[in-house]
């Protein structure tokens, strides 16, 4: 415990010192300071308090300023000071000095130190003093020179400077038990404030829960799923490994169920994971590989940012149970056939960045030509565009060219028309614009509202408000869904 501080021992009166000047006590954190002589407003060099001598000392100081200097010639006399009140308190302004006739011999003036902020700064038109003049005092006598002084109100602004009104404090924040309002910064968007909530699968209750909590928009929450009616071969395994969680299973039937449609066009319909960072997309994708392996689907492509991912989907597959499937580094085989003898990938994983996939070696061979080569025609396995915003550049904004990645994976699937095709991000439809890619959800083209992608990109681009935007979304999730 820490012992109360020592009282304050009682102030000396105020009294003249032997080096000329008065002792006062500070008004603010009470410690003795000496004042000049001369100076009768001055600032506690301690607590920086502006400050002002009572008016019983300021002829003290005057006559100890005039002590200090050379004698000037005899002065006539002056009225005596007005006496002050006894209920005069050092903390309440001092009282008005009586006009007093101007003095005709030279005196020796300090300029003040002190300012009250209370109070408008003048200054004094002999001594160049700056004054702390009362609201509403007229006219008044300069302390230091004693000359009558007028304010002139028309000049009086440019040396008043108003004090700036304190913003009041923001009301306190309210907190709802049921939805936590939090704020999302988007690309060109804003600050965007979204309700949320939890997040359980209404229709599966495979699995056990998710480990972290899930949230999703109100509004998509008052959308219901579809029925889900596929069944998976590898559910006995989950339910007694649980390596996915009841959320990541949801995925995988609702993907597998989507990929045994076909698009009018007569392509296969793809899926889109759009999850948050953090929920596990990696493990869902190697779930969604285990399952189709189980249904003799020996080959995937997964393609992702960068080639070092290669290690966390070996971690993924082995967390599901699928230690037997190989992972192949592309960057690490040659551009000739992958499934020939000197390389021998007959089956498997083959991992690629999406700056393999625009790669080429010196003999003009690409590596999009040998991935569709080691695929063969008829391929209907699993493509898997991880991080697939890498490509949203394919329709850019005009006078831009698109890019050399988007182009690669539209001709990728295109050239692998019965591939079932995934794509994966969580920023993957932040705009309409970067949907270009996505010709596997069926959003535009035959059988469609929309003649193509530009017909699909001019009516949502025109939704600019945030409420018509949550429409739009309302519109692709229950098209894309149905």
């Amino acid at each position: 415990m820490s012992q109360p501080p020592p009282p304050i021992a009682p102030a000396p009166p105020p009294s003249a010192v032997g080096g000329g000047g008065v002792q006062v006590r500070c008004a603010g954190c009470k410690l003795i300071l000496t004042v000049a002589p001369g100076v009768t407003e001055f600032v506690c060099p301690t607590c920086q308090l502006p400050q002002m001598l009572p008016p019983e000392l300021m002829k003290v100081q005057f006559k100890t300023a005039a002590a200090t200097t050379t004698p000037p010639p005899p002065q006539l006399p002056s009225p005596p000071p007005p006496a002050v009140p006894p209920s005069y308190s050092p903390s309440l302004p001092p009282p008005l000095i009586l006009p007093a006739p101007p003095s005709s011999q030279p005196q020796q003036h300090v300029p003040a130190h002190g300012i009250d902020p209370t109070k408008i700064q003048v200054p004094c038109a002999h001594c160049k003093a700056i004054l702390n003049v009362p609201h509403g005092l007229a006219r008044f006598t300069c302390p230091q020179c004693n000359v009558d002084l007028a304010v002139d109100l028309s000049k009086l602004k440019q040396f008043y400077q108003p004090r700036p009104t304190p913003t009041p404090p923001p009301p306190p924040e309210e907190i709802n038990e049921v939805a936590i309002e939090v704020e999302r910064e988007e690309d060109e968007g804003g600050l965007v404030g979204e309700t949320f909530t939890d997040y359980r699968p209404p229709k599966l209750s495979i699995g056990p829960p998710h480990p972290d909590p899930i949230v999703e928009t109100s509004s998509l929450s008052a959308v219901q799923p579809p029925e889900p009616t596929y069944d998976l071969t590898i559910r006995d395994d989950l339910e007694s490994s649980k390596a996915l969680s009841c959320l990541q299973i949801e995925t995988l039937v609702y993907a597998c169920q989507r990929h045994l449609q076909h698009l009018p066009t007569g392509t296969r319909a793809g899926f889109f994971v759009g999850d948050g960072a953090g929920v596990g997309k990696g493990r869902t994708i190697a779930g969604l590989i285990w399952e189709n392996w189980h249904h003799g689907r020996r080959k995937s492509l997964w393609i992702s940012v960068g080639s070092d991912l290669k290690f966390d989907a070996r971690r993924d597959l082995d967390d599901v149970g699928a230690n037997c499937i190989e992972v192949h580094a592309l960057n690490k085989l040659p551009y000739s056939k992958l499934d020939s003898k000197s390389v021998g990938v007959k089956e498997g994983v083959v991992f690629l960045t999406y700056s393999s996939l625009i790669a080429s070696s010196e003999k003009g061979r690409s590596r999009l030509q040998q991935l569709a080569q080691w695929c063969a025609s008829g391929f209907d396995g699993l493509v898997i565009f991880d991080e697939c915003h890498k490509a949203k550049n394919l329709v850019p904004e005009a006078g831009s060219q698109p890019t050399r990645t988007g182009e690669a994976v539209l001709d990728l699937q295109a050239r692998l028309p019965e591939a079932r095709v995934v794509y994966c991000s969580a920023t993957g439809a932040s705009e309409p614009r970067n949907m270009g890619y996505m010709v596997r959800l069926g959003l535009w083209g035959a059988g469609t509202s929309f003649i193509d992608f530009r017909d699909f990109l001019s009516v949502f681009s025109c939704l600019l408000s945030h409420a018509m935007r949550n429409c739009a979304i309302f519109i692709l999730y229950l098209f894309y869904l149905y």
